[in-house]
Order: C-alpha cells, then sequence, then structure tokens
C-alpha cells in the first residue's frame, strides 16, 4: 500500500526522536540521521545523480547539438494545459512532446502549430520538431475487452519512427492502467485509508479479487508493451515516453521496465514526483525511459504546474552512436 501512499510518513517517528536526542542521547543523531538517508532514498525515491548535479534545477534553454530534448504529460484532458501551453514551450524548449489523456481542445492546438509535425492517436498526442516517418500501434483488443468489467486493461501504446538528425530513432508514448481500479475500494480522495471502506456491506472477499485481478491485468499490459516496445532495440534507437502508472520501485516496473535507463534516475535530483493528488498524496509515475546503449542523459527535470494533476517530464539526451 505504501507503494502507490504518502511515503513521507516514515519520516514522522523521526519528528518525535530527533528532539528527543538532541536533549537527552545526542549520540543516537547519527543512527537517526542513517535512518533519514534510508526513508528518503530507498522508500521515498530521492534522487541525486552527478548528471542531476551538473544539469542545475531547470533545463538550459539551449539543447546540445544533434541532442534530443523530450517532454512528457498526462494533460489530464488538456482544456487547462492547453491554456500554459506557449509558456511550457518557451520554457523548456522541448524538441519532442509526448501527451497522455489529450483531449479535443489540446489536440485542436498542437494541430495549428507551423513547424510542428503532430501525431494523434485516440488520447496521446505527439509534436515534433522533426518528420514522423513510421507509425504503428500495439494491438490491444483482448485489454479493450476486458477493461468493459471495471478491473482495468486500458493500455494505449504508440510508436513511432522520428527522422532526427543525427539518425533515426524509435520514441514510444504510451499511457497504461492504473492501480486505481484495485484501490479504489480501500483508498479515499486524500490517496489515504478510507475511514469507510464499505467492507461491512461488501465482502473482503470481493475487495482482495478486485485488487488482485487488476494487479495481473497491469503485469500483463507491461508484459506485452514492453516486449513490443524494445523489441527492436538492438538495431534501433528505443525512448519510451509516458504514463506508467507505476513508480520505478513496482515489482512490475522492474521486471519488465528495468532493461531501459529511467532519465530521472540517471540524470535528475530530487524526488521528482510527477502526479500530485488530494492533500498529501505525491508519487513519481510519469517516466522517460530510454535504450542505454543508444542514448545517455545530461539531465532530467519535472516541471511546474500547468495545469494538470501531473507534472510535466523533461529529459535531455544525447546518441551514443
Amino acid at each position: 500500500m505504501l507503494l502507490y501512499g504518502p511515503r513521507w510518513v516514515v519520516l514522522l517517528p523521526l519528528a518525535i526522536l530527533v528532539p528527543v536526542a538532541l536533549i537527552f542521547a545526542w549520540r543516537a543523531l547519527l543512527p537517526l540521521a542513517l535512518s533519514a538517508v534510508i526513508a528518503a532514498v530507498p522508500i521515498m525515491g530521492f534522487r541525486l545523480s552527478p548528471a542531476g548535479l551538473m544539469a542545475g534545477r531547470t533545463p538550459p534553454l539551449q539543447v546540445a547539438p544533434n541532442g534530443l530534448r523530450i517532454l512528457s504529460l498526462n494533460a489530464q484532458g488538456g482544456g487547462v494545459v492547453q491554456q500554459h501551453l506557449d509558456e511550457m514551450m518557451a520554457a523548456y524548449t522541448p524538441s519532442v512532446m509526448a501527451f497522455q489523456e489529450c483531449g479535443r481542445e489540446l489536440g485542436q492546438n498542437l494541430a495549428k502549430r507551423a513547424e510542428w509535425h503532430f501525431e494523434q492517436f485516440h488520447n496521446l498526442c505527439l509534436l515534433s520538431r522533426w518528420p514522423v516517418t513510421q507509425r504503428d500501434s500495439m494491438p490491444r483488443a483482448a485489454f479493450a475487452r476486458i477493461s468493459d468489467l471495471g478491473y482495468g486493461g486500458a493500455a494505449i501504446v504508440i510508436r513511432y519512427t522520428i527522422a532526427h538528425p543525427a539518425g533515426p530513432f524509435e520514441l514510444v508514448n504510451l499511457h497504461l492502467e492504473t492501480a486505481r481500479k484495485g484501490l479504489e475500494g480501500i483508498l479515499g480522495d486524500q490517496g489515504l485509508l478510507r475511514d469507510d471502506t464499505g467492507l461491512p456491506n461488501v465482502p473482503a472477499s470481493l475487495e482482495t479479487d478486485r485488487f488482485a485481478i487488476n494487479a495481473d491485468i497491469r503485469l500483463r499490459e507491461s508484459e506485452r508493451a514492453s516486449y513490443w516496445s524494445a523489441r527492436h532495440a538492438n538495431t534501433t534507437p528505443i525512448v519510451v515516453v509516458g504514463d506508467f502508472n507505476m513508480p520505478v520501485e513496482s515489482s512490475i516496473f522492474r521486471a519488465y521496465w528495468s532493461a531501459l535507463s529511467s532519465a530521472f534516475d540517471a540524470g535528475g535530483r530530487g524526488f521528482g514526483f510527477t502526479k500530485h493528488e488530494g492533500r498529501w498524496l505525491r508519487i513519481r509515475i510519469d517516466h522517460v525511459l530510454f535504450a542505454p546503449q543508444w542514448f545517455e542523459t545530461s539531465g532530467a527535470w519535472v516541471g511546474n504546474d500547468v495545469g494538470s494533476d501531473h507534472r510535466p517530464v523533461i529529459a535531455d539526451l544525447t546518441r551514443k552512436r
């Protein structure tokens, strides 16, 4: 539950223990400091990479020659995001923008931009400085059938070939199923356990089954999507971006996406929370991944609020070969 909940609760004991140690047992400060590091890094996901230290707090205005700056954002429909689009593009100067939950207004706004190449597939939108030469979507008929049951299966995945000056590369834009459909029976609006879960009226086995079915669907989605996305990685540069709806600590993520490198893990600093829900819940579930044999990152950042419950993820990538 902590994986998708407010992880900062692990720091609460320190709020009491540190003042007590300062007064009565200062020798305990060292193990308490070690506990704080353990809580912040492996549990809460704090990152402090050498590339992140060099990159600064915000993306530089200029992209490196032959570099690639990718911005990915779940736009939550895009009605508000499209009002901030010019500001966002000026601040982050992306060369490729990938959107999930891209609604009609946002799609129309993107399509009108001269000197950009626009693509849309269902609720996934792409805006690229360079031409898109090929496009292919992952077959999802089986997932579409089970999504009607309410347990999940809404994964949408599309792959583009983009004609970059340094050589073509493949970019996959995806939106995977959320764990919410498995957790919504026991979590409230703030991302915390509800006071009244409804369990007296709903058998616990049904809630457990719902969670297990949703988890199995998400596992199968990632299994299929990861293979389909990166099957050409040995011969073609691959970048995978989007709303994965899971943090890097997830067992599903580690099982099926760890062959690719996370731009924020390799080039970011801080917690990198991309999803803000309610007052207390912050989590990093939006990612820019790349094939490490083809790319390296010089920096990764999480942008400011642009009118969505997600924050944009920005990453600078450079071809190795």
